[in-house]
């Protein structure tokens, strides 16, 4: 961040005064500075997010792989609870294993 920016920000913040030799004097109530704190803390969080784009880009790529991955092994789980189920088991096993495969899928929508 510059002095200039610091400066503009400081500017949209609280109340400028120019004295006799065109020096800038700068007041602020209590609003001002909490104005001014988060205009700095705003262009702070700008520019760390504008120089870490790229690597934030590629952290976001691998948090949707394991996602994939972490569906696609709970669709896997949840498939042989399904045909774990037969015709000559007891309906109350059958119904339980439905209803473990139903618990697994609905694990991925929390």
């Amino acid at each position: 961040m510059t002095q200039e920016d610091i400066v503009r920000m400081a500017r949209e913040a609280g109340d400028v005064e120019v004295d006799r030799r065109g020096r800038e004097t700068f007041s602020y109530d209590s609003y001002g500075l909490e104005r001014f704190a988060a205009l700095v803390a705003a262009a702070e969080r700008e520019r760390i997010i504008s120089a870490n784009a790229p690597e934030i880009e590629r952290i976001n790529s691998h948090i949707k792989e394991l996602e994939a991955a972490v569906m696609a092994e709970r669709e896997a789980c949840a498939k042989v609870c399904e045909d774990t189920t037969a015709a000559w088991t007891q309906p109350v096993y059958n119904g339980a294993c439905m209803d473990c495969a139903a618990a697994i899928r609905a694990r991925g929508n929390k």
